[in-house]
């Protein structure tokens, strides 16, 4: 048993699954950031802080901070959590799906961060382990949505990307202890692309199917709301 201790902390040995109270935690973070309540998370991470440094913890501590910053946090700390995030480098003995994730975290804390080197490194990195996970092709949109400009070309480009991420969730089958975020993120994206398009009953559409998953997600009942004000004064069909 202390052998096998030992691997676990040096990084080689497969994650174990993470217990209940991390799991709890990580229900926290995603409830602070579905409701808009930076505090919420902050008191997650506090919490998380006090976990030690397992591949779990650090998994959720990490995805605190991508989290905090897509609420706006703008503060040294809250920077500085977010570049250690990027920064990461996972174990590459660990369980593959598990690797992936925490590359595809690194890559989309990276993304946030503007660091595009670092998000392509982890993006490949990611791929290799398992390129099936759709949350690489999330952050993949994420870095097309910065970068886009008002040229319909680069837009459509977006939309078409969001719809395979979509479709990449709609396809993918988890393994029970997976991390399960993204696709609300991504349907609700679409959907805002659906509306920008004037496209009011497609946008409509999945934002409903963003609130399914996650039914208080601020950021899908303010673009419904939107939506809405824009069929009631006349500037959408």
């Amino acid at each position: 048993m202390a052998a096998l201790a030992g691997m676990a902390v040096a990084g080689i040995a497969i994650a174990a699954p993470p217990s209940a109270e991390v799991l709890d935690l990580a229900g926290r973070v995603h409830y602070g950031y579905y409701h808009a309540e930076p505090r919420t998370i902050d008191a997650a991470a506090e919490a998380l802080e006090r976990l030690g440094d397992s591949p779990d913890v650090l998994y959720w501590r990490d995805f605190a901070a991508l989290r905090r910053a897509q609420l706006g946090a703008n503060d040294r700390a809250g920077g500085e959590r977010l570049r250690a995030c990027a920064q990461r480098e996972v174990p590459p003995k660990l369980d593959k799906r598990f690797t992936a994730e925490a590359w595809v975290l690194a890559a989309a804390c990276a993304e946030v961060g503007g660091d595009d080197g670092r998000r392509e490194r982890a993006l490949a990195l990611a791929r290799e382990r398992d390129d099936d996970n759709p949350r690489i092709g999330l952050v993949e949109a994420w870095a097309m949505i910065r970068a886009a400009s008002a040229d319909a070309a680069e837009r459509d480009a977006v939309s078409t990307k969001l719809t395979a991420v979509v479709e990449a969730f709609d396809g993918w089958e988890p393994a029970l202890d997976d991390p399960d975020w993204g696709e609300a993120e991504a349907l609700t994206a679409l959907a805002a692309a659906a509306l920008e398009r004037g496209q009011a009953r497609t946008a409509r559409d999945f934002i409903e199917r963003a609130l399914l998953l996650a039914p208080d997600y601020r950021a899908a009942l303010d673009l419904r709301v939107a939506m809405q004000s824009a069929q009631r004064g006349g500037r959408a069909p």
